[in-house]
């Protein structure tokens, strides 16, 4: 008995699947759309779960992570908020090792090092070479042995309890090993020699693999810190290098947060010291904070070269992007599936005089369900991997690389549970409400379900696809501002050129780096040329700055941002001279042009009054001799601090060229005359040259990403909306036929019942947008609170976002409408 029971479900499950099969054969079009929708839907949430997960599983792997924390700075000038540093003074780390501080289980420093070039020596028979070094990805790092106790790599060679013991040694990753020393396996490779910056001899006494989880602990060479003779200084104790970190490790957040007070405490003694040694009324504030590991990754307040950032409400937003595109394509599928429900009135009343009970109904609703989901499932699987290709850079090579297999089959079943749930229910349900007895009377009206409520999911489809089109253009404009906007200096046809740091750096080399830029201006196609750190970079650096000759008034220290430049850099960039003259040439800092927030920070009324002041600087006095108009030096998240330029030879570290911008074709032949001069100087160095608005709009990197994030967002939730659209239009059209008829008998064209039916859709969209309309208000300015330099919304991406949605239904209304329209108005009333 059991036997044939069992075979009768397998006859069941066959017939079922049999029907549908033949259902989809008959609904071509339908069963298109239907896995149209769903296969979008599962891809996009797919591609977002894909990136979500990886950024998410930051120090996933990482032993004890809830108790690290980094230490940060907080600066701030009088009552500004102010700002925070990714570093801090480079003596903190060294009180922390050499003091006891209680509740401290370990402090840890990474100190990033600007290494630029490296040999290895011949070996065997591979012939020694010389390779440059790139501080963005190649990551050398100065650390100590605790390092290695805090991270948990694995050791291919050597020992991790006698590693980096001295300060000529070296510990590699697996991938720098294997691109050193290429023919030698990991054990041979300890002991071998590599020479840093020409003369820099260390010895391979480690290898490690790479971590199996993303982290921000990617160094690749990493070297024993050294001390140096100025960390034991009061000034150094004020500076702050974004590049220097350090982390410390406790039994819990008390005992941290008792770590951190004796650090603030020290601190604030230390610029005691120093406010008092030169007599300075403080009005620089800088307190020390500790940030969780954990939060690390999403601390996207911090400048950090070298380090991938994500914002937290990123992630939470393409968490909802995800689950309302599938919300959309379940939607989607109701209202298409719904809308073939008057057409299979007949088969549902013919089953159910021959007996079969709801139950039936709805299986083989289900089993339609299912095999939709499957084979959206199926396509989903090559869509996405096209959606990766679209979203470009969005997607890190790390993201795209990272296989979490368990976690992606959870996410993946959860999906197809929940989207046969979602898409299938409320359709099965529906079927089991047909009246049989009706329909062979002929009194079925063609109503199926309640209109009202597929009505309410078009709208919501369509709040959300608004939601995503005024966004897409805020963004847009946001970004067009950022890159668009006047900066404060001219940055047309300007190329940059990097001076390598042992080249700046060198004083024996100064004079040949100024001949050589002599040299280039001699070039057919330079229009000219200035030397100095770029307007406007990710490179900063500051110092303290001290006006102390106000009468009666106790001396002014302040930190200011300070560019090395040469005479020819005002010009260049045409800074508007509000007051004074430009620096005069000279080897060495002798003077100060200020910009006109250092004027106004420093209790100057106006930019006259500051000329011929003099400011303390590295404990010697210099005349302020110019103020230039203001001009931003960071993004626009951030505002336009005190500046000043000064002179000194040693710090030049740019060449800044403008080309002929009215010779375009002939900036190649330019490009290639620079290398040549360039290699004739210094043929060991590598010529490298970015054109300065490229530079400028890289660092507008995330805007760029969401833009295009939010483009794609809104053609998917467009195209689904449109999808679902086309479902009601289609049920819609059924439902009023014989009114159509008659209204065709009567002598209505065809335009006029095409605008009968448009007309209600029109009106949906349009509720639609009023409802998406406060919505997308609040949510962008919320994103336009991060910038400092920001645009206003209008009501004119609002209208826009209106009339494409508008344009898009009507387009997708009116296929159904003229169909409508064209057909016989007696095969409608026939039956009449």
């Amino acid at each position: 008995m059991a036997s044939t029971r069992h075979l009768t479900q397998i006859d069941m499950f066959r017939l079922t699947l049999k029907n549908s099969l033949r259902h989809f054969v008959r609904n071509r079009l339908f069963t298109f759309l239907n896995i149209l929708g769903l296969t979008i839907g599962i891809s996009a949430c797919w591609v977002i779960y894909r990136y979500v997960r990886f950024e998410l599983s930051y120090e996933r792997g990482l032993p004890d992570k809830e108790n690290i924390h980094r230490v940060v700075s907080k600066i701030s000038y009088s009552e500004e908020e102010g700002s925070y540093s990714a570093g801090i003074s480079r003596p903190i780390y060294f009180f922390l090792k050499e003091e006891p501080v209680r509740s401290l289980k370990r402090a840890v420093p990474v100190y990033k090092i600007w290494g630029r070039q490296v040999m290895i020596p011949a070996h065997g028979k591979q012939a020694g070479r010389l390779e440059d070094l790139d501080f963005e990805k190649n990551m050398l790092v100065a650390t100590e042995p605790a390092y290695f106790e805090m991270v948990n790599y694995r050791w291919l060679a050597g020992n991790q309890h006698q590693a980096l013991r001295n300060p000529d040694e070296v510990v590699l990753t697996e991938a720098r090993a294997r691109f050193y020393y290429p023919g030698l396996t990991f054990d041979e490779m300890i002991g071998q020699p590599l020479i840093y910056e020409d003369s820099l001899q260390h010895t391979i006494t480690g290898v490690v693999a790479a971590l199996d989880y993303p982290s921000e602990f990617n160094g690749q060479e990493f070297f024993l810190v050294k001390k140096r003779e100025q960390d034991n200084t009061l000034e150094e104790w004020t500076n702050t290098n974004s590049s220097d970190r350090v982390y410390i490790q406790t039994k819990d957040d008390k005992a941290a947060a008792e770590v951190l007070e004796q650090i603030n405490s020290t601190v604030a003694a230390k610029y005691k010291q120093l406010t008092a040694k030169r007599e300075l009324k403080g009005t620089y504030h800088r307190t020390l904070e500790l940030l969780p590991l954990q939060a690390s990754h999403f601390s996207t307040f911090l400048n950090e070269r070298g380090q991938s950032k994500t914002s937290r409400t990123v992630i939470f937003g393409l968490i909802g992007v995800g689950v309302f595109l599938l919300v959309l394509a379940c939607i989607n599928y109701v209202n298409l599936t719904t809308a073939q429900m008057p057409q299979r009135h007949k088969e549902i009343g013919i089953r159910k005089t021959l007996g079969s009970a709801g139950r039936h109904l709805i299986s083989q609703l289900m089993m339609e369900t299912v095999v939709v989901v499957l084979a959206s499932f199926l396509c989903s699987i090559v869509v996405s991997q096209v959606g990766v290709g679209l979203l470009g850079d969005l997607m890190s090579e790390e993201s795209r690389a990272f296989a979490d297999p368990e976690t992606l089959v959870i996410f993946l079943v959860a999906v197809l549970l929940v989207t046969t749930f979602l898409a299938g229910m409320y359709p099965a349900w529906l079927i089991t409400r047909v009246n049989a007895v009706a329909i062979f009377r002929n009194k079925a009206s063609g109503r199926v379900g309640n209109l009202s409520l597929r009505k309410i999911l078009i709208v919501f489809q369509f709040v959300i696809a608004q939601v995503f089109i005024v966004s897409a253009l805020i963004v847009g404009q946001q970004l067009r501002y950022t890159l668009q906007k006047d900066m404060g200096f001219n940055k047309d046809a300007v190329v940059t050129v990097a001076i390598p740091f042992k080249l700046y750096a060198n004083p024996q080399v100064h004079e040949k780096k100024i001949t050589l830029a002599n040299e280039f201006r001699n070039i057919p196609g330079v229009k000219e040329l200035a030397m100095g750190t770029e307007p406007l970079s990710e490179n900063y650096s500051s110092s303290n700055f001290v006006y102390s000759d106000a009468p009666n008034l106790a001396p002014v220290g302040m930190q200011v941002f300070k560019k090395y430049v040469d005479t020819a850099y005002v010009q260049f960039y045409d800074l508007k001279l509000l007051a004074g003259t430009n620096l005069s040439a000279s080897d060495t800092t002798k003077e100060f042009v200020l910009n006109e927030t250092a004027v106004r920070a420093f209790g100057f009324k106006n930019p006259g009054d500051a000329v011929g002041k003099m400011l303390g600087y590295m404990g010697r006095r210099y005349p302020v001799v110019g103020v230039v108009s203001d001009f931003h030096q960071q993004d626009f998240h951030q505002a336009i601090q005190p500046l000043t330029l000064l002179s000194g030879k040693t710090s030049l570290s740019a060449y800044n060229i403008r080309l002929d911008g009215s010779d375009r074709a002939g900036w190649p032949a330019t490009l290639a005359a620079l290398k040549t001069t360039w290699g004739t100087f210094f043929p060991e160095e590598m010529f490298s040259y970015h054109f300065y608005d490229e530079s400028i709009a890289a660092m507008y990197k995330k805007e760029q990403q969401l833009h295009k994030l939010t483009n794609l967002s809104t053609g998917i939730a467009v195209v689904i909306s449109c999808l679902g659209l086309f479902g009601l239009a289609s049920l819609t059209a059924f439902q009023r036929s014989k009114e159509i008829g008659i209204r065709k008998v009567l002598g209505a064209s065809v335009p006029g019942i095409v605008r009968m039916l448009s007309g209600e859709f029109v009106m949906m969209v349009l509720l639609a947008a009023l409802i998406a309309a406060p919505v997308v208000w609040w949510a962008c300015n919320k994103w336009l609170e991060d910038f400092v330099y920001r645009i206003e919304i209008s009501w004119a991406p609002f209208v826009l976002g209106g009339v494409v949605a508008v344009l898009a239904a009507l387009s997708t209304v009116s296929y159904q409408g003229i169909k409508a329209a064209m057909t016989n108005p007696v095969e409608s009333l026939r039956n009449d």
